[in-house]
């Protein structure tokens, strides 16, 4: 159990929280994955500036706004797929090159919230947020989340029901998401509990949510054939410790 007893996070900013539109967070999500993730969305083209050190991406210089297409830089080998912390930071804005370049007195994401264009935030290859996202475009974030390890289903192929995805967005603004890999389990069907709150060593920003005992809303997600529905389990007993996100007894807590 000890491998798995850990906790992926989703969070959302409403607007006006941490910039003008609202911003979703996810832990554990690389700079290749965030990229690609912004790519399958048909945002390929637009503004990328790196800061730190940035091994995911090769001959990018630090500090400078480049101009990128994004299936030419995984084409031609630039993003790199690395797992694990690695200090930097990236800001990609979606744009059209019409657009022309981004004032240098501004940060890329004030002027991607000025000129209302979807941007992406990458921190230390951990910690992602977007930035400019409508409700379908967040409903395939939470699919990207919800099919991570050990399921591994691929998430473009999947749906969420109507109904789950509103609660699931709801929920994502009011006290974020809590998923714990170990209760994860993949079968025929896969099962993912989820749990609102944020456990305190969570490296997104949430000086504000409380953690998942405290919060005390579960869902239990399933999906069959790569359709995802829901049921609540909030009235069983949260087990995800409040300051690390790992359960507090052993597996046998899950039962499907």
């Amino acid at each position: 159990m000890a491998l798995l007893n850990w906790s992926m996070t989703t969070l959302g900013y409403p607007a006006h929280a941490r910039t003008a539109s609202r911003v979703v967070g996810l832990t554990h999500m690389s700079t290749h994955d965030a990229l690609h993730f912004i790519e399958v969305q048909g945002l390929s083209t637009g503004w990328l500036q790196v800061e730190g050190s940035q091994p995911q991406l090769e001959r990018i210089r630090e500090g400078t706004r480049v101009d990128v297409n994004l299936p030419e830089l995984f084409a031609s080998s630039m993003i790199i797929q690395t797992e694990g912390v690695a200090s930097g930071a990236l800001t990609f804005v979606a744009a059209d090159p019409k657009l022309g370049k981004p004032p240098g007195d501004r940060s890329l994401v004030a002027w991607a919230e000025e000129q209302r264009r979807p941007w992406l935030e990458v921190i230390d290859n951990d910690v992602a947020y977007f930035g400019g996202l409508d409700d379908t475009q967040i409903d395939v974030l939470l699919r990207w989340f919800l099919a991570r390890r050990p399921a591994e289903i691929d998430w473009r192929k999947t749906v969420l029901d109507p109904r789950l995805a509103a609660r699931l967005r709801a929920g994502l603004f009011d006290h974020g998401w809590t998923r714990n890999l170990e209760l994860v389990k993949v079968g025929r069907k896969t099962f993912c509990d989820l749990w609102g709150g944020v456990h305190s060593k969570c490296l997104l920003d949430h000086s504000t949510i409380p953690g998942p005992m405290q919060v005390q809303i579960g869902l239990r997600l399933s999906c069959d054939n790569g359709a995802w529905s829901g049921k609540d389990i909030s009235d069983q007993r949260c087990v995800l410790n409040d300051d690390t996100g790992k359960l507090t007894f052993g597996s046998g807590y899950y039962k499907p």
